[in-house]
């Protein structure tokens, strides 16, 4: 068995539902996109963006003498968010529901940078989750994991865009897996859908108009138009991928950790009244400890505002199985 198969087998037995490897080299058109996105200021208030953008595009400044990424993915599919136990539950988008991923992703990435070293001792090999500063839709498809589909998201064979990244940089000298191309074709279902018109023509999102960027990310009052559009969703949001075509039907993760944390819904109305850190304490361990109290509960009164005037899902996918 060649190293590149007994790397593969080693990361799935471990867990992991799809690898694949890619040259530590990027094609230049992955920097010249970023370039171009934060010149645009897409990036709205997260100015780690932009720090040492070259970094992101190029691996071999991230682990000098690099040479090829794994690249892995985790199904984190938890199911269907049914029917709110109230008028007054504010939406939590599926990533979020469970414990926070990075601690399990991490052990993981941590067991598979051991095998790896043991098996070949003269390499170096550095472990990223999504806080790193890689592109890592970028290496998966570049790693035939799966391609960007029009969302910006990346979109695998088997289990659609509902996945985790990772990724090992290593100087190990291997052969790579074929790259994946965009297979959305004339599919325009997630920028027609998307309530807040954050992708503004098919692979460009506008961060700054995204529900998961309004909620997670912006440290201010969320701006007044894009109000209405965040309907219900109290943290996070899965519209443009609940109408991708690839992700039905969409396979359940059978990690026990989706299952573990605030689950679908939150209290919109005992959130928004949160007056100190201790009522974040359930929260504890969970994504949702992100943008911290006071992002929380501006969220949550964003969401009963529009609830008082009747704006619950601001838009029903087509094909979609919630309430």
């Amino acid at each position: 068995m060649s190293l590149e198969s007994e790397i593969k087998h080693q990361a799935l037995r471990l867990g992991f539902d799809a690898v694949g490897i890619t040259s530590a080299e990027l094609p230049a058109r992955y920097g010249q996109f970023l370039d171009r996105w934060l010149g645009r200021g897409f990036h709205g208030e997260m100015a780690y963006m932009a720090r040492a953008p070259r970094r992101r595009s190029d691996p071999g400044q991230v682990l000098p003498g690099a040479r090829s990424v794994i690249s892995l993915a985790l199904n984190y599919y938890p199911g269907d968010h049914g029917p709110p136990p109230d008028d007054h539950s504010g939406r939590i988008a599926r990533y979020a529901w469970g414990r926070d991923y990075h601690d399990l992703i991490e052990h993981k990435l941590t067991e598979l940078t051991d095998w790896l070293r043991a098996r070949a001792p003269e390499a170096q090999v550095k472990s990223h989750v999504d806080h790193g500063p890689v592109l890592e839709r970028a290496v998966a498809q570049e790693a035939g994991v799966g391609f960007i589909g029009k969302n910006t998201m990346l979109i695998t064979d088997d289990f659609g865009s509902w996945v985790f990244l990772a990724e090992l940089i290593t100087t190990l000298e291997m052969e790579a897996d074929r790259p994946q191309t965009s297979q959305c074709g004339s599919c325009r279902l997630c920028l027609d859908a998307c309530p807040t018109g954050a992708i503004v023509a098919p692979y460009e999102l506008d961060a700054t108009r995204c529900i998961s960027y309004l909620t997670i990310e912006l440290k201010q009052a969320i701006p007044e138009p894009h109000r209405a559009g965040i309907g219900d969703w109290l943290f996070g949001c899965d519209v443009c991928q609940e109408v991708c075509p690839y992700n039905t039907p969409p396979t359940k993760s059978d990690q026990p950790w989706c299952q573990e944390g605030a689950g679908p819904w939150l209290d919109a109305e005992r959130t928004a009244l949160m007056q100190t850190d201790a009522d974040m304490a359930p929260l504890a361990s969970t994504p949702l400890t992100r943008p911290k109290r006071a992002g929380l509960a501006r969220n949550a009164q964003v969401v009963l505002d529009n609830q008082s005037r009747g704006i619950y899902r601001s838009v029903l996918p087509a094909g979609g199985n919630d309430s």
